[in-house]
């Protein structure tokens, strides 16, 4: 009896931890956002709601012009590179914006709390369901079809 439940609790542990990983390093990704032009800084960091295999990857842009033009333009700006980069291609991105300076904030749990409102004709420009609030949710394939012009 006592085997069946070391094995169970063995089981049980090794399937609590599938899909654990170490988190990708995008410190890359958050250089190359961080040169887009109307971008001055970025913020690139990965969450996991729910459950360890459920991986997102979050994006903080700090934007130099805070209008639906100016944040239209750097998700263009961005796809490329979010694209490029093997850990943020694979999974869904979340792309929030602050109007500021990256340098203007200690880490991204302060520049999160200024996070903008997005504009609802943002999200109908670029061809993405949503109407608002704080954050743009992309997934792979919305990403590509940016990047590639569309």
């Amino acid at each position: 009896m006592v085997r069946i439940a070391t094995v169970t609790a063995v089981v049980v542990g090794a399937l609590s931890l599938v899909g654990c990983a170490a988190d990708p390093d995008l410190a890359p990704l958050e250089s190359r956002l961080a040169e887009i032009p109307g971008v001055n800084g970025a913020f690139t960091w990965v969450t996991h709601s729910g459950a360890p295999w459920n991986t997102q990857v979050q994006v903080l842009l700090f934007v130099d012009e805070p209008t639906e033009g100016g944040l239209v333009d750097a998700v263009r700006g961005a796809a490329p590179a979010i694209v490029d980069d093997a850990a943020a291609s694979q999974h869904p991105v979340g792309i929030w914006f602050v109007d500021g300076d990256r340098a203007d904030y200690a880490d991204r749990d302060a520049a999160s709390a200024d996070a903008m409102a997005i504009f609802p004709s943002v999200f109908e420009t670029l061809g993405l369901n949503g109407s608002g609030g704080r954050m743009l949710t992309v997934s792979s394939d919305d990403i590509e079809r940016i990047a590639g012009g569309q």
